[in-house]
């Protein structure tokens, strides 16, 4: 995506974010880029995204009706909209099938320039589930260098991964998938061809993965 086109993206989320600034929490691509962007060690991985996801409350998903034409596609429950020319996915409290509650979300999640973002544990959960569901496609590979774009913030940070918030949601499925992220193609694909770079982001991964289990 051009620079241009994703500067109105992310107007336009700033926008949704400041119309209900406590009850929408931005998930997906657009909650890790704001991770790494914000992470002075990782900016060089952030990485566009071509639409949004949020997590919303049950009360502000009332007013957003009022607000927007909100379209919904009851087969993955979840709603969708469109401003700007951008697609917005949207999951409410207590309606979607996400594989973290929205109260969990909340209370972990973390404020940026952009708005409120899901907290590092939450997001490498939903990120590995999305991962679980494609991982033989494009969006699949997506997922993996999003993972490991998560792993590399956490590991920058001076706080380390919490692995206790990310644990109870996890299954086995889940974790037999961490070496198969940590042996895959992401963290050369993210460093460039750079052997070092791709050597740190394994590293950083393997820790969260070592955590996890």
């Amino acid at each position: 995506m051009e620079q241009v086109e994703f500067e109105r993206l992310l107007s336009a989320c700033a926008e949704m974010a400041q119309w209900f600034p406590d009850g929408l929490v931005f998930i997906g691509g657009i909650a890790v880029y704001s991770h790494a962007i914000n992470t002075p060690a990782t900016a060089s991985y952030a990485e566009t995204t071509h639409d949004a996801d949020f997590y919303i409350s049950l009360a502000d998903m009332g007013d957003l009706r009022d607000l927007e034409e909100v379209t919904p596609n009851r087969r993955l429950s979840k709603h969708q909209l469109i401003k700007r020319g951008f697609e917005f996915d949207i999951y409410t409290e207590r309606q979607s099938n996400l594989i973290v509650p929205y109260d969990a979300v909340v209370a972990h999640s973390v404020q940026y320039e952009l708005g409120r973002v899901a907290g590092l544990e939450h997001l490498f959960v939903l990120k590995l589930e999305a991962y679980r569901d494609r991982r033989h496609s494009r969006k699949g590979e997506k997922d993996a260098k999003d993972l490991v774009r998560i792993a590399a913030v956490a590991h920058a940070n001076a706080h380390p991964f919490k692995a206790r918030l990310a644990a109870p949601y996890l299954h086995e499925e889940h974790l037999a998938l961490l070496p198969i992220i940590h042996k895959g193609p992401a963290a050369a694909v993210m460093a460039r061809g750079n052997a070092v770079a791709a050597k740190k982001l394994r590293t950083s991964f393997e820790k969260v993965m070592k955590a996890l289990r």
